[in-house]
């Protein structure tokens, strides 16, 4: 697969190092955030250019799931990790309307409850629809597929939302919604995710970042290389609802 990837007069860049951002979910922030911002308000963030917004629009390329430490605050937590190609918000604006590139975030907390409990949901769907059918197949092979039509038939969104619990006070978190692709550039991002995911099938990894392979290892007392990140398999796809649905993370 070449790099950049062009479909349909729209260049895709797959970065050396990985292009990551963090959802800054303290009540100060509300945003996306790139770069070193250790001791940085959300004013002088901002005005170093290293605030991205409090959303994302994407073409998904991959989720996958790490155990990882972030002292003081997390130790040895598990985040869910994001591969993307933005389309919309901050992380695209930075790029020529024309382009983009392959780009990744981390998401944690109550966030994995509400994604474990939609991909449970989206099993019992795929399942009973299976059945429905006269169980053609593999039932594996089958919801694989689903969770693939789902994936590269709609465009993720991803949005910091101010709220406020007992536990943590103020606070933002990241709702998820979908929608269909509304545009050349959605359909053209979406071709390109769907040839990214492809490659780590055959095992030509790109969204991995080796930062993270290493504080997962060390996390784990363990010196063997993961397998590639990928979509989730049968067990996990993610429901893409007929209408919008939100999945929260604590800050």
């Amino acid at each position: 697969m070449e790099n950049p990837i062009i479909v349909d007069g729209y260049a895709f860049r797959i970065p050396n190092i990985p292009s990551r951002y963090r959802a800054n979910c303290s009540r100060e922030f509300g945003i996306f955030v790139t770069g070193e911002t250790k001791g940085m308000n959300s004013s002088r963030v901002e005005k170093a250019g290293l605030g991205r917004g409090n959303f994302v629009e994407m073409a998904i390329c991959a989720i996958g799931s790490r155990i990882l430490t972030f002292e003081p605050n997390y130790v040895n937590e598990q985040f869910t990790e994001i591969w993307g190609i933005p389309v919309s918000g901050e992380m695209k604006t930075y790029f020529h309307e024309k382009c983009s590139e392959l780009s990744t975030f981390l998401i944690h907390r109550q966030s994995q409850d509400k994604l474990k409990s939609l991909i449970e949901t989206f099993s019992k769907q795929v399942f009973n629809t299976w059945v429905a059918e006269g169980m053609p197949g593999s039932y594996d092979e089958y919801a694989r597929s689903k969770a693939a039509e789902s994936y590269f038939n709609n465009i993720f969104r991803f949005e910091l939302t101010p709220a406020e619990s007992r536990a943590y006070g103020a606070y933002y978190y990241v709702a998820i919604s979908v929608r269909p692709p509304n545009g050349s550039l959605d359909e053209a991002a979406l071709k390109a995710a769907r040839q990214i995911m492809e490659a780590q099938s055959q095992g030509i990894v790109y969204c991995v970042d080796s930062r993270l392979v290493e504080n997962e290892q060390m996390c784990l007392g363990s010196t063997s290389v993961p397998e590639a990140q990928a979509l989730p398999e049968a067990s996990e796809p993610v429901e893409v609802p007929s209408s919008s649905k939100q999945i929260k993370s604590a800050k």
